[in-house]
């Protein structure tokens, strides 16, 4: 985990756009910027965590609130009425504000110093909303944890079309983005079989693809304020991946 002496954190306001939360390491420039999608749940303390752990490595990590048109930092609970609120936020999403609100956010880190790298780093519907700004931005690298919607739509902002038509993974493609993604094998929002298409349309595309799954974890394995699903072991796989994917991007110096 990170070391909070090692990395500055605070929430601010980007100029008529979201609030984000901003982490960065104290001691050296960042090497890059990397957009952290949050879950349905909003930036909760952990998505804030992940920022300071990717800052900690290195990176400007910066997490938009997606939902903030409709209600400016949003932070709801892991329990039935969070999730109730969060698909009705999430219902209010549109691809043009995903994409908005994330290259407002990779130009912030430009401002703030991070070098030319760009990434996104999602978990559930943060997955998602990663594969979603690759097919419209020129992105280095997109890690989607458990990213769902991607090929068969199922949620309003994957409408008429999900991310990943062929069309979609064309683009990605043509930004030449390398896209990393993990699940857990007993996800009950992704199959098996979904996991294999996926991979099998990245493939037809041309898009450099990495896809990692681990049999036994549950969706949301990577969180562990989440302990009903959180899995240690595949979650300490997955953070080293992660941190070997975003190793890939360029950076100043």
């Amino acid at each position: 985990m990170s070391d909070p002496a090692s990395v500055s954190a605070r929430w601010t306001r980007l100029p008529e756009g979201p609030d984000v939360y901003v982490a960065t390491p104290l001691a050296r420039e960042p090497r890059a910027t990397v957009v952290v999608g949050m879950e349905l749940f909003g930036v909760t303390p952990w998505v804030e965590r992940v920022c300071e752990r990717l800052a900690a490595a290195g990176y400007l990590a910066i997490a938009p609130d997606f939902y903030w048109r409709q209600s400016r930092r949003a932070e709801l609970g892991y329990d039935d009425a969070g999730r109730k609120e969060g698909f009705r936020l999430l219902g209010h999403l549109t691809r043009e504000g995903v994409a908005d609100d994330t290259e407002a956010s990779l130009a912030a880190g430009a401002e703030l110093g991070a070098g030319a790298g760009r990434a996104f780093v999602g978990f559930s519907l943060g997955g998602h909303l990663g594969v979603l700004a690759a097919t419209r931005l020129p992105l280095d690298v997109v890690v989607s944890c458990y990213g769902g919607w991607t090929l068969d739509g199922g949620i309003p902002l994957a409408e008429p079309q999900p991310p990943l038509t062929p069309q979609g993974a064309a683009s990605v493609a043509a930004h030449g983005t390398m896209l990393l993604g993990l699940v857990g094998g007993q996800d009950f929002l992704i199959s098996m079989v979904e996991w294999q298409r996926m991979g099998q349309r990245l493939e037809q595309a041309g898009v450099r693809h990495e896809l990692i799954d681990y049999p036994d974890a549950q969706h949301g394995f990577l969180c562990e304020d989440r302990p009903e699903s959180y899995d240690a072991d595949a979650s300490g796989d997955a953070w080293k991946r992660i941190l070997k994917a975003l190793a890939q991007l360029p950076h100043q110096g």
